[in-house]
Protein backbone atom coordinates (compact mmCIF):
# COMPACT_ATOMS: atom_id res chain seq x y z
CA UNK A 1 0.00 0.00 0.00
CA UNK A 2 1.21 3.37 -0.41
CA UNK A 3 1.90 5.74 2.39
CA UNK A 4 0.66 9.38 2.28
CA UNK A 5 2.97 12.70 2.65
CA UNK A 6 3.84 12.67 6.30
CA UNK A 7 6.28 16.03 6.43
CA UNK A 8 6.63 15.09 10.01
CA UNK A 9 7.53 12.07 12.47
CA UNK A 10 4.54 11.27 14.81
CA UNK A 11 4.77 13.71 17.73
CA UNK A 12 3.98 11.46 21.05
CA UNK A 13 3.93 14.56 23.34
CA UNK A 14 1.24 16.44 22.51
CA UNK A 15 -0.26 18.06 25.17
CA UNK A 16 -3.74 16.80 26.58
CA UNK A 17 -6.20 17.79 28.96
CA UNK A 18 -6.83 17.30 32.70
CA UNK A 19 -7.78 13.96 33.91
CA UNK A 20 -7.20 11.49 31.50
CA UNK A 21 -5.51 13.59 28.73
CA UNK A 22 -2.75 14.95 32.05
CA UNK A 23 0.45 13.43 30.51
CA UNK A 24 4.30 14.37 30.39
CA UNK A 25 5.88 15.71 27.07
CA UNK A 26 8.06 12.90 25.87
CA UNK A 27 10.94 13.50 23.10
CA UNK A 28 12.93 11.25 21.39
CA UNK A 29 10.53 8.36 21.28
CA UNK A 30 9.83 6.12 18.30
CA UNK A 31 7.80 3.84 17.44
CA UNK A 32 9.90 1.00 19.24
CA UNK A 33 10.45 2.77 22.47
CA UNK A 34 6.66 3.65 22.96
CA UNK A 35 5.81 -0.53 23.58
CA UNK A 36 7.92 -1.03 25.80
CA UNK A 37 5.32 -0.06 28.70
CA UNK A 38 2.34 0.16 29.77
CA UNK A 39 2.66 3.89 30.63
CA UNK A 40 4.35 4.89 27.80
CA UNK A 41 2.14 3.04 25.41
CA UNK A 42 -1.01 4.96 27.35
CA UNK A 43 0.54 8.08 26.75
CA UNK A 44 0.17 7.63 22.68
CA UNK A 45 -3.54 6.32 22.74
CA UNK A 46 -4.07 9.84 25.00
CA UNK A 47 -2.65 11.52 22.37
CA UNK A 48 -4.58 9.68 19.61
CA UNK A 49 -7.57 12.03 21.40
CA UNK A 50 -6.23 15.42 21.30
CA UNK A 51 -6.28 16.30 17.38
CA UNK A 52 -10.19 16.78 18.24
CA UNK A 53 -9.34 19.44 19.96
CA UNK A 54 -8.24 20.55 16.48
CA UNK A 55 -11.48 20.65 15.24
CA UNK A 56 -14.40 20.70 17.92
CA UNK A 57 -14.55 24.02 19.17
CA UNK A 58 -12.71 25.60 16.68
CA UNK A 59 -12.66 28.66 14.04
CA UNK A 60 -11.44 25.92 11.15
CA UNK A 61 -13.99 23.21 11.64
CA UNK A 62 -16.80 26.24 11.90
CA UNK A 63 -15.74 27.63 8.80
CA UNK A 64 -15.80 23.99 6.68
CA UNK A 65 -19.02 22.88 8.54
CA UNK A 66 -21.46 25.78 9.53
CA UNK A 67 -20.87 28.99 7.08
CA UNK A 68 -21.18 29.36 3.47
CA UNK A 69 -24.79 27.12 4.09
CA UNK A 70 -28.41 28.47 4.22
CA UNK A 71 -28.00 29.09 7.74
CA UNK A 72 -24.72 31.56 8.04
CA UNK A 73 -22.43 33.64 5.73
CA UNK A 74 -19.71 35.85 6.80
CA UNK A 75 -19.25 38.54 9.08
CA UNK A 76 -17.03 41.67 9.80
CA UNK A 77 -14.04 39.74 11.51
CA UNK A 78 -14.00 36.96 9.18
CA UNK A 79 -10.65 36.20 8.25
CA UNK A 80 -11.51 34.09 5.00
CA UNK A 81 -14.83 35.21 2.57
CA UNK A 82 -13.46 32.23 0.75
CA UNK A 83 -14.86 29.65 2.30
CA UNK A 84 -17.96 31.41 3.08
CA UNK A 85 -18.74 32.93 -0.42
CA UNK A 86 -16.95 30.14 -2.37
CA UNK A 87 -15.24 32.79 -4.60
CA UNK A 88 -11.60 32.03 -4.18
CA UNK A 89 -9.26 29.16 -2.33
CA UNK A 90 -5.92 30.63 -3.35
CA UNK A 91 -5.10 32.91 -0.30
CA UNK A 92 -2.64 32.39 1.77
CA UNK A 93 -5.19 32.22 4.91
CA UNK A 94 -7.37 29.88 3.55
CA UNK A 95 -4.53 26.99 1.93
CA UNK A 96 -3.09 27.64 5.81
CA UNK A 97 -6.48 26.86 6.99
CA UNK A 98 -6.95 23.78 5.06
CA UNK A 99 -3.53 22.61 4.97
CA UNK A 100 -3.40 22.21 8.97
CA UNK A 101 -6.68 20.70 9.11
CA UNK A 102 -5.30 17.93 6.75
CA UNK A 103 -2.39 17.72 8.49
CA UNK A 104 -3.87 17.09 11.79
CA UNK A 105 -6.46 14.48 10.71
CA UNK A 106 -4.02 12.30 8.60
CA UNK A 107 -1.53 12.83 12.02
CA UNK A 108 -4.25 11.51 14.12
CA UNK A 109 -4.93 8.56 11.80
CA UNK A 110 -1.41 7.69 11.67
CA UNK A 111 -1.14 7.50 15.57
CA UNK A 112 -4.57 5.49 15.48
CA UNK A 113 -2.93 3.18 12.95
CA UNK A 114 0.36 3.14 15.08
CA UNK A 115 -1.49 2.23 18.34
CA UNK A 116 -3.28 -1.03 15.96
CA UNK A 117 -0.27 -1.65 15.04
CA UNK A 118 1.68 -1.65 18.04
CA UNK A 119 -0.71 -2.37 20.90
CA UNK A 120 -0.21 -6.42 20.33
CA UNK A 121 3.19 -6.09 21.47
CA UNK A 122 2.89 -4.05 24.70
CA UNK A 123 2.78 -5.73 27.81
CA UNK A 124 -0.48 -4.37 29.84
CA UNK A 125 -1.29 -6.33 32.93
CA UNK A 126 -5.02 -6.21 31.99
CA UNK A 127 -6.30 -8.03 28.84
CA UNK A 128 -9.50 -6.37 29.27
CA UNK A 129 -7.98 -3.35 29.32
CA UNK A 130 -5.97 -3.54 26.55
CA UNK A 131 -8.63 -4.77 24.61
CA UNK A 132 -11.00 -1.70 25.75
CA UNK A 133 -7.51 0.95 24.34
CA UNK A 134 -8.14 -1.14 20.97
CA UNK A 135 -11.50 -0.35 20.91
CA UNK A 136 -11.34 2.70 21.72
CA UNK A 137 -8.85 3.76 19.38
CA UNK A 138 -11.08 2.13 16.75
CA UNK A 139 -13.60 4.46 16.93
CA UNK A 140 -11.18 7.00 16.76
CA UNK A 141 -9.75 5.74 13.36
CA UNK A 142 -13.51 5.45 12.33
CA UNK A 143 -14.29 9.08 13.36
CA UNK A 144 -10.81 10.39 11.50
CA UNK A 145 -11.68 8.61 8.80
CA UNK A 146 -15.40 9.89 8.58
CA UNK A 147 -13.86 13.32 8.96
CA UNK A 148 -11.21 13.22 6.01
CA UNK A 149 -13.64 11.47 3.47
CA UNK A 150 -16.62 13.78 4.15
CA UNK A 151 -14.51 16.71 3.55
CA UNK A 152 -12.22 15.85 0.53
CA UNK A 153 -14.06 12.79 -0.88
CA UNK A 154 -12.18 9.42 -1.63
CA UNK A 155 -8.51 10.97 -1.18
CA UNK A 156 -5.86 8.82 0.48
CA UNK A 157 -6.81 5.39 2.81
CA UNK A 158 -4.13 3.83 5.32
CA UNK A 159 -4.87 1.65 7.66
CA UNK A 160 -1.24 0.87 8.13
CA UNK A 161 1.35 3.19 10.07
CA UNK A 162 3.94 5.53 8.34
CA UNK A 163 6.44 6.74 10.30
CA UNK A 164 8.60 8.81 7.58
CA UNK A 165 7.63 10.98 4.91
CA UNK A 166 6.80 10.01 0.92
CA UNK A 167 5.93 11.59 -1.99
CA UNK A 168 3.02 9.75 -3.16
CA UNK A 169 -0.61 8.90 -2.06
CA UNK A 170 -3.56 6.98 -3.39
CA UNK A 171 -6.81 7.42 -4.25
CA UNK A 172 -9.85 5.33 -2.78
CA UNK A 173 -13.02 5.22 -3.33
CA UNK A 174 -15.30 6.91 -0.50
CA UNK A 175 -16.90 2.97 -0.39
CA UNK A 176 -13.48 1.83 1.37
CA UNK A 177 -13.50 4.60 3.76
CA UNK A 178 -17.35 4.14 5.16
CA UNK A 179 -16.67 -0.09 5.08
CA UNK A 180 -13.85 0.50 7.23
CA UNK A 181 -16.12 3.10 9.31
CA UNK A 182 -18.25 0.60 10.16
CA UNK A 183 -15.90 -2.47 10.69
CA UNK A 184 -14.01 -0.47 13.19
CA UNK A 185 -17.24 1.03 15.00
CA UNK A 186 -18.79 -2.30 15.34
CA UNK A 187 -15.96 -3.92 16.78
CA UNK A 188 -15.71 -0.69 19.32
CA UNK A 189 -19.67 -0.99 20.08
CA UNK A 190 -19.09 -4.81 20.73
CA UNK A 191 -15.92 -3.97 23.71
CA UNK A 192 -16.66 -0.35 25.18
CA UNK A 193 -18.37 -0.16 28.29
CA UNK A 194 -21.57 1.75 28.66
CA UNK A 195 -20.01 4.59 30.17
CA UNK A 196 -16.53 5.70 31.55
CA UNK A 197 -15.64 6.73 34.76
CA UNK A 198 -16.10 9.90 35.70
CA UNK A 199 -11.79 10.40 35.92
CA UNK A 200 -11.95 9.33 31.86
CA UNK A 201 -14.65 11.26 31.29
CA UNK A 202 -14.35 11.97 27.16
CA UNK A 203 -12.97 8.28 26.36
CA UNK A 204 -15.34 6.10 23.98
CA UNK A 205 -18.16 4.58 25.00
CA UNK A 206 -20.65 1.79 23.14
CA UNK A 207 -23.09 4.52 23.16
CA UNK A 208 -21.31 6.46 21.29
CA UNK A 209 -19.94 4.33 18.93
CA UNK A 210 -23.57 3.18 18.41
CA UNK A 211 -24.25 6.52 18.22
CA UNK A 212 -22.25 7.07 15.38
CA UNK A 213 -23.03 4.02 13.42
CA UNK A 214 -26.14 5.97 13.34
CA UNK A 215 -24.81 8.48 11.67
CA UNK A 216 -22.63 6.93 9.40
CA UNK A 217 -25.86 4.77 8.05
CA UNK A 218 -28.06 7.81 7.45
CA UNK A 219 -25.10 8.97 4.90
CA UNK A 220 -24.72 5.91 3.36
CA UNK A 221 -28.38 5.81 2.99
CA UNK A 222 -28.90 2.37 4.92
CA UNK A 223 -31.57 3.53 6.51
CA UNK A 224 -32.90 0.70 8.67
CA UNK A 225 -29.62 0.30 10.00
CA UNK A 226 -29.63 3.98 11.17
CA UNK A 227 -33.23 3.84 12.61
CA UNK A 228 -31.95 1.12 14.41
CA UNK A 229 -29.10 2.57 15.87
CA UNK A 230 -30.31 5.42 16.84
CA UNK A 231 -33.38 3.66 18.38
CA UNK A 232 -30.71 1.33 20.65
CA UNK A 233 -29.08 4.57 21.56
CA UNK A 234 -32.60 6.17 22.87
CA UNK A 235 -33.96 2.90 24.41
CA UNK A 236 -30.78 0.79 25.94
CA UNK A 237 -29.31 3.99 28.22
CA UNK A 238 -30.02 6.58 30.16
CA UNK A 239 -29.98 9.91 28.22
CA UNK A 240 -32.57 12.16 27.78
CA UNK A 241 -34.10 15.75 26.18
CA UNK A 242 -33.74 18.37 28.50
CA UNK A 243 -36.87 19.92 28.77
CA UNK A 244 -35.47 23.67 29.25
CA UNK A 245 -33.26 23.98 26.36
CA UNK A 246 -30.90 26.71 28.16
CA UNK A 247 -29.72 23.61 30.95
CA UNK A 248 -28.10 21.37 27.91
CA UNK A 249 -26.08 24.80 27.22
CA UNK A 250 -25.14 26.38 30.64
CA UNK A 251 -21.46 25.97 31.33
CA UNK A 252 -22.50 25.00 35.14
CA UNK A 253 -24.19 21.87 33.63
CA UNK A 254 -21.98 20.77 30.83
CA UNK A 255 -21.88 17.02 31.35
CA UNK A 256 -25.80 16.50 31.29
CA UNK A 257 -28.54 13.52 29.85
CA UNK A 258 -28.33 14.76 26.66
CA UNK A 259 -24.81 14.42 26.06
CA UNK A 260 -23.79 11.05 24.44
CA UNK A 261 -20.06 11.65 23.78
CA UNK A 262 -17.99 15.36 23.94
CA UNK A 263 -14.32 16.44 23.52
CA UNK A 264 -13.58 17.50 27.27
CA UNK A 265 -11.72 20.50 27.68
CA UNK A 266 -10.22 22.03 30.60
CA UNK A 267 -9.99 25.68 31.96
CA UNK A 268 -5.82 25.45 32.09
CA UNK A 269 -4.44 26.76 28.91
CA UNK A 270 -1.42 24.95 29.16
CA UNK A 271 -3.45 21.26 28.60
CA UNK A 272 -5.73 22.58 26.03
CA UNK A 273 -3.20 23.28 22.97
CA UNK A 274 -4.01 21.46 19.67
CA UNK A 275 -0.39 21.61 18.65
CA UNK A 276 -1.85 22.43 14.83
CA UNK A 277 1.76 22.11 12.82
CA UNK A 278 3.40 23.29 9.65
CA UNK A 279 4.84 21.16 6.85
CA UNK A 280 7.80 20.52 8.98
CA UNK A 281 6.57 19.54 12.15
CA UNK A 282 6.94 23.29 13.47
CA UNK A 283 3.91 24.54 15.70
CA UNK A 284 1.93 27.40 14.37
CA UNK A 285 2.00 31.08 16.32
CA UNK A 286 -0.79 30.00 18.08
CA UNK A 287 -1.61 33.86 17.95
CA UNK A 288 -2.26 33.91 14.52
CA UNK A 289 -4.55 32.32 11.88
CA UNK A 290 -4.20 29.13 12.44
CA UNK A 291 -4.69 28.16 16.19
CA UNK A 292 -5.62 30.25 18.79
CA UNK A 293 -4.53 29.50 22.79
CA UNK A 294 -6.65 27.05 24.62
CA UNK A 295 -9.59 25.01 24.76
CA UNK A 296 -13.10 25.83 23.14
CA UNK A 297 -13.37 29.38 21.42
CA UNK A 298 -16.83 29.37 20.87
CA UNK A 299 -17.63 32.15 23.43
CA UNK A 300 -16.09 34.47 20.79
CA UNK A 301 -16.81 33.09 17.88
CA UNK A 302 -20.40 33.34 17.75
CA UNK A 303 -20.52 36.97 19.25
CA UNK A 304 -21.41 40.63 18.24
CA UNK A 305 -19.18 43.32 18.53
CA UNK A 306 -21.91 45.24 20.72
CA UNK A 307 -19.85 47.41 22.66
CA UNK A 308 -18.56 49.09 18.97
CA UNK A 309 -22.45 50.27 19.52
CA UNK A 310 -21.30 52.91 22.13
CA UNK A 311 -25.35 53.01 23.23
CA UNK A 312 -24.82 51.94 27.10
CA UNK A 313 -22.29 49.03 26.79
CA UNK A 314 -19.09 48.07 27.32
CA UNK A 315 -16.85 44.73 27.11
CA UNK A 316 -17.28 42.72 30.24
CA UNK A 317 -17.57 38.84 31.17
CA UNK A 318 -21.15 38.34 31.19
CA UNK A 319 -21.67 39.42 27.59
CA UNK A 320 -18.42 38.05 25.87
CA UNK A 321 -16.07 39.16 23.71
CA UNK A 322 -17.15 39.30 20.44
CA UNK A 323 -15.23 38.30 17.11
CA UNK A 324 -18.20 38.31 14.85
CA UNK A 325 -16.86 36.14 13.03
CA UNK A 326 -19.80 35.21 10.92
CA UNK A 327 -23.72 36.06 10.68
CA UNK A 328 -27.26 33.92 10.75
CA UNK A 329 -29.10 34.57 7.16
CA UNK A 330 -32.57 35.66 7.13
CA UNK A 331 -34.04 32.06 6.37
CA UNK A 332 -32.12 30.84 9.50
CA UNK A 333 -33.69 33.44 11.40
CA UNK A 334 -36.96 32.99 10.16
CA UNK A 335 -37.16 28.81 10.63
CA UNK A 336 -38.24 29.56 14.39
CA UNK A 337 -41.57 30.37 15.73
CA UNK A 338 -40.13 32.26 18.72
CA UNK A 339 -43.10 32.19 20.42
CA UNK A 340 -43.28 28.42 21.15
CA UNK A 341 -40.18 27.41 20.57
CA UNK A 342 -37.79 28.52 23.14
CA UNK A 343 -34.75 27.45 20.78
CA UNK A 344 -35.21 30.97 19.41
CA UNK A 345 -34.11 32.42 22.59
CA UNK A 346 -32.02 30.06 23.61
CA UNK A 347 -30.14 29.74 21.11
CA UNK A 348 -30.25 33.84 20.01
CA UNK A 349 -29.42 36.49 22.36
CA UNK A 350 -31.52 39.52 21.86
CA UNK A 351 -31.15 41.61 24.23
CA UNK A 352 -28.02 43.61 25.93
CA UNK A 353 -28.19 45.50 29.22
CA UNK A 354 -26.39 49.02 30.16
CA UNK A 355 -23.50 48.14 31.80
CA UNK A 356 -21.29 51.39 31.38
CA UNK A 357 -22.61 54.75 33.11
CA UNK A 358 -20.17 56.19 31.08
CA UNK A 359 -21.87 55.41 27.93
CA UNK A 360 -25.24 55.68 28.36
CA UNK A 361 -26.46 58.64 26.04
CA UNK A 362 -28.57 61.80 26.99
CA UNK A 363 -32.12 62.80 25.66
CA UNK A 364 -32.50 65.44 23.24
CA UNK A 365 -35.18 67.82 22.66
CA UNK A 366 -36.95 66.00 20.21
CA UNK A 367 -36.79 62.89 17.92
CA UNK A 368 -38.47 62.04 14.45
CA UNK A 369 -40.63 59.05 14.76
CA UNK A 370 -42.54 57.64 11.28
CA UNK A 371 -41.52 60.79 9.55
CA UNK A 372 -43.45 63.27 12.68
CA UNK A 373 -41.23 65.36 14.66
CA UNK A 374 -42.05 64.07 18.63
CA UNK A 375 -40.60 66.89 21.32
CA UNK A 376 -39.24 65.13 24.48
CA UNK A 377 -40.28 66.53 27.59
CA UNK A 378 -38.41 69.41 28.76
CA UNK A 379 -37.43 67.61 32.23
CA UNK A 380 -35.76 65.17 30.30
CA UNK A 381 -33.44 67.43 28.59
CA UNK A 382 -29.94 66.14 28.36
CA UNK A 383 -30.82 63.47 31.59
CA UNK A 384 -29.61 59.46 31.06
CA UNK A 385 -31.88 58.03 28.35
CA UNK A 386 -31.86 54.59 30.76
CA UNK A 387 -30.25 53.57 33.77
CA UNK A 388 -27.49 50.53 34.07
CA UNK A 389 -29.60 47.33 34.09
CA UNK A 390 -32.05 48.51 31.39
CA UNK A 391 -32.14 47.44 28.10
CA UNK A 392 -29.76 48.86 25.84
CA UNK A 393 -29.74 46.97 22.53
CA UNK A 394 -32.71 45.24 20.89
CA UNK A 395 -32.77 43.05 18.55
CA UNK A 396 -36.39 42.42 16.79
CA UNK A 397 -36.88 39.19 15.20
CA UNK A 398 -39.98 41.04 13.72
CA UNK A 399 -40.55 44.00 12.17
CA UNK A 400 -41.19 46.66 14.95
CA UNK A 401 -43.80 49.39 14.02
CA UNK A 402 -42.16 52.96 12.68
CA UNK A 403 -44.65 54.28 15.66
CA UNK A 404 -41.96 52.36 18.11
CA UNK A 405 -38.90 53.66 16.29
CA UNK A 406 -37.44 57.17 16.21
CA UNK A 407 -34.14 58.87 15.38
CA UNK A 408 -32.62 62.23 16.37
CA UNK A 409 -31.39 62.58 13.56
CA UNK A 410 -32.09 61.30 9.74
CA UNK A 411 -28.20 60.54 9.52
CA UNK A 412 -28.52 58.52 12.64
CA UNK A 413 -28.10 54.55 11.95
CA UNK A 414 -30.00 53.49 13.93
CA UNK A 415 -33.74 53.93 15.77
CA UNK A 416 -34.13 54.18 19.51
CA UNK A 417 -37.49 53.75 20.96
CA UNK A 418 -39.18 56.80 21.58
CA UNK A 419 -39.80 56.58 25.66
CA UNK A 420 -37.21 53.86 26.37
CA UNK A 421 -34.34 55.13 24.49
CA UNK A 422 -33.10 51.71 23.58
CA UNK A 423 -31.25 50.72 20.08
CA UNK A 424 -33.81 48.94 17.85
CA UNK A 425 -32.58 46.90 14.99
CA UNK A 426 -35.63 45.13 13.21
CA UNK A 427 -35.38 41.95 11.09
CA UNK A 428 -35.65 44.58 8.21
CA UNK A 429 -32.62 46.46 9.64
CA UNK A 430 -30.26 43.85 9.53
CA UNK A 431 -31.57 42.61 5.94
CA UNK A 432 -32.79 44.12 2.53
CA UNK A 433 -36.45 41.85 1.58
CA UNK A 434 -34.03 39.75 -1.47
CA UNK A 435 -32.73 37.78 2.52
CA UNK A 436 -29.45 39.75 1.77
CA UNK A 437 -27.33 41.48 4.22
CA UNK A 438 -28.19 45.41 4.58
CA UNK A 439 -24.55 46.26 5.02
CA UNK A 440 -25.55 50.05 5.18
CA UNK A 441 -26.77 49.55 8.69
CA UNK A 442 -25.29 47.34 10.11
CA UNK A 443 -21.62 46.72 9.18
CA UNK A 444 -22.14 42.90 8.95
CA UNK A 445 -21.12 43.44 13.23
CA UNK A 446 -24.58 44.02 14.74
CA UNK A 447 -26.59 40.67 13.94
CA UNK A 448 -28.61 38.43 16.19
CA UNK A 449 -25.91 36.09 17.12
CA UNK A 450 -25.89 32.45 18.13
CA UNK A 451 -24.14 33.06 21.76
CA UNK A 452 -26.31 30.98 24.14
CA UNK A 453 -24.73 27.76 23.08
CA UNK A 454 -21.27 28.85 24.46
CA UNK A 455 -21.55 31.95 26.33
CA UNK A 456 -19.21 31.25 29.61
CA UNK A 457 -19.12 34.09 31.93
CA UNK A 458 -16.79 32.05 34.09
CA UNK A 459 -13.65 32.49 32.27
CA UNK A 460 -10.87 34.10 34.68
CA UNK A 461 -10.87 37.26 32.54
CA UNK A 462 -12.76 39.61 29.57
CA UNK A 463 -9.09 38.89 27.21
CA UNK A 464 -9.33 34.93 27.89
CA UNK A 465 -9.84 33.63 24.24
CA UNK A 466 -10.48 29.68 25.65
CA UNK A 467 -13.38 28.04 27.65
CA UNK A 468 -13.35 25.07 29.68
CA UNK A 469 -16.69 24.34 27.59
CA UNK A 470 -16.73 20.97 26.12
CA UNK A 471 -17.34 20.26 22.74
CA UNK A 472 -20.59 18.06 22.15
CA UNK A 473 -20.26 16.17 19.45
CA UNK A 474 -23.34 13.22 19.83
CA UNK A 475 -26.69 14.66 21.68
CA UNK A 476 -29.36 12.39 21.98
CA UNK A 477 -31.67 14.85 19.78
CA UNK A 478 -29.16 13.68 16.94
CA UNK A 479 -30.30 10.23 17.39
CA UNK A 480 -34.28 11.43 17.62
CA UNK A 481 -33.53 13.46 14.11
CA UNK A 482 -32.02 10.13 12.90
CA UNK A 483 -34.63 7.68 13.47
CA UNK A 484 -36.91 10.13 12.37
CA UNK A 485 -35.21 10.93 8.58
CA UNK A 486 -34.47 7.13 8.13
CA UNK A 487 -37.98 6.33 8.85
CA UNK A 488 -39.11 8.80 6.62
CA UNK A 489 -37.00 7.49 4.11
CA UNK A 490 -38.20 3.44 4.74
CA UNK A 491 -41.94 5.31 3.67
CA UNK A 492 -42.84 5.05 7.81
CA UNK A 493 -43.75 8.48 7.80
CA UNK A 494 -46.06 7.73 11.28
CA UNK A 495 -42.81 6.29 12.64
CA UNK A 496 -41.47 9.23 11.97
CA UNK A 497 -43.84 11.67 13.20
CA UNK A 498 -43.13 10.29 16.48
CA UNK A 499 -39.94 11.01 16.46
CA UNK A 500 -40.18 14.36 15.18
CA UNK A 501 -42.92 15.28 17.73
CA UNK A 502 -41.25 13.95 20.80
CA UNK A 503 -38.73 16.13 20.11
CA UNK A 504 -40.30 19.49 19.16
CA UNK A 505 -42.62 18.51 22.56
CA UNK A 506 -39.15 18.62 24.84
CA UNK A 507 -38.37 21.85 23.05
CA UNK A 508 -41.80 23.90 23.58
CA UNK A 509 -42.26 26.46 25.25
CA UNK A 510 -43.55 25.87 28.74
CA UNK A 511 -47.53 25.51 27.92
CA UNK A 512 -46.89 25.36 24.19
CA UNK A 513 -46.61 21.90 24.00
CA UNK A 514 -49.60 21.13 21.42
CA UNK A 515 -48.43 23.88 19.26
CA UNK A 516 -45.12 22.36 19.00
CA UNK A 517 -46.54 19.43 17.18
CA UNK A 518 -46.80 18.89 13.28
CA UNK A 519 -48.82 16.66 11.38
CA UNK A 520 -47.90 13.76 9.07
CA UNK A 521 -48.07 15.82 6.16
CA UNK A 522 -45.57 18.09 7.45
CA UNK A 523 -43.02 15.66 7.05
CA UNK A 524 -40.63 15.79 4.39
CA UNK A 525 -36.74 16.10 3.93
CA UNK A 526 -36.79 19.66 3.97
CA UNK A 527 -39.02 19.86 7.15
CA UNK A 528 -36.14 17.17 8.52
CA UNK A 529 -33.38 19.62 7.26
CA UNK A 530 -35.21 22.97 8.90
CA UNK A 531 -35.56 20.94 12.30
CA UNK A 532 -32.02 20.14 12.21
CA UNK A 533 -31.13 23.36 11.84
CA UNK A 534 -33.37 24.36 14.35
CA UNK A 535 -31.84 21.92 17.06
CA UNK A 536 -28.38 21.78 15.59
CA UNK A 537 -26.83 24.89 14.21
CA UNK A 538 -22.66 25.46 14.71
CA UNK A 539 -22.73 21.88 16.24
CA UNK A 540 -20.51 20.48 13.53
CA UNK A 541 -22.73 19.12 10.90
CA UNK A 542 -25.22 21.31 8.52
CA UNK A 543 -22.45 21.00 4.91
CA UNK A 544 -22.35 17.61 5.75
CA UNK A 545 -25.99 17.53 6.02
CA UNK A 546 -27.07 19.69 2.77
CA UNK A 547 -24.10 17.60 0.73
CA UNK A 548 -25.84 14.02 1.78
CA UNK A 549 -29.50 14.99 0.98
CA UNK A 550 -28.21 16.45 -2.68
CA UNK A 551 -29.67 20.33 -0.99
CA UNK A 552 -26.08 21.81 -0.89
CA UNK A 553 -26.20 23.98 -4.09
CA UNK A 554 -30.34 24.42 -4.04
CA UNK A 555 -30.41 25.42 -0.64
CA UNK A 556 -27.06 27.76 -0.44
CA UNK A 557 -28.53 29.47 -3.79
CA UNK A 558 -32.16 29.98 -2.56
CA UNK A 559 -31.27 31.31 0.92
CA UNK A 560 -27.31 32.76 1.43
CA UNK A 561 -26.84 35.83 -1.17
CA UNK A 562 -23.01 35.77 -0.44
CA UNK A 563 -22.42 32.39 -1.89
CA UNK A 564 -25.21 31.83 -4.24
CA UNK A 565 -23.41 33.52 -7.41
CA UNK A 566 -20.48 31.13 -6.41
CA UNK A 567 -21.28 27.67 -4.94
CA UNK A 568 -21.57 24.56 -7.46
CA UNK A 569 -21.68 21.18 -7.09
CA UNK A 570 -17.93 20.33 -7.02
CA UNK A 571 -17.78 22.43 -3.54
CA UNK A 572 -19.66 19.69 -2.34
CA UNK A 573 -15.57 18.18 -1.97
CA UNK A 574 -13.30 20.98 -1.05
CA UNK A 575 -10.22 21.28 -2.05
CA UNK A 576 -6.95 19.64 -0.83
CA UNK A 577 -4.43 22.21 -0.34
CA UNK A 578 -1.37 23.25 -1.72
CA UNK A 579 1.58 22.60 0.64
CA UNK A 580 0.24 18.86 0.23
CA UNK A 581 0.57 19.15 -4.12
CA UNK A 582 3.46 20.44 -3.67
CA UNK A 583 4.89 18.03 -1.91
CA UNK A 584 4.15 14.75 -4.21
CA UNK A 585 5.20 13.71 -7.23
CA UNK A 586 2.29 13.53 -8.99
CA UNK A 587 0.55 16.43 -7.25
CA UNK A 588 -0.66 17.79 -10.20
CA UNK A 589 -3.04 15.07 -10.52
CA UNK A 590 -4.62 14.65 -7.27
CA UNK A 591 -6.26 17.66 -6.82
CA UNK A 592 -10.06 17.24 -6.33
CA UNK A 593 -12.11 18.28 -9.76
CA UNK A 594 -13.61 21.87 -10.38
CA UNK A 595 -10.55 23.67 -8.20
Amino acid sequence: MKKYILSFIILLGLFGCEDFLEEELLSGENSESIVSSEQTFETLINSAYVSLRAWYGKENAWDLTEVGTDLYTWGLDNRSQGFCTYATFTTDEEQERVGAIWRELYKALNTCNLVLAKIDDVPYESADVKEQRRAEVSFLRAHYLWLISEIWGGVHFATEPSEEATRTANRTPIETFRAQIVEDLEFAASVLPDEQPSSDYGRATKPAAEAMLARVHLYMENYAEASSYAQKVINDYNFALLDDWSQIWSIDNIKNEEVIWAVNYSDDPVFTRAGFTDPNGNEYNTSGIIQREGGHTGHVMWEIRYENLSWGMIRDLENGRGFQRWAPTKFFINLFQEDVDERFYGSFKNVWKANNPAAIPKWRPFLTVDGERVNVDRELWAQPMFEIGDTAILFSKRPVPQSEKGKFSENDLYYIHPTKGYIIIDINDMYLPDGSLNDNVINRQFYFPITRKYEDPTRPQLATAFSKRDAFIFRISEMYLIAAEAELMQGNSFNALGFINELRSARAVEGKEDDMLVEEDFLDIDFILDERARELATEFQRFFDLKRTGKLVQRIRTFNKDAAPNIQEYHALRFIPQSQLDAMQDGENYQNPGY
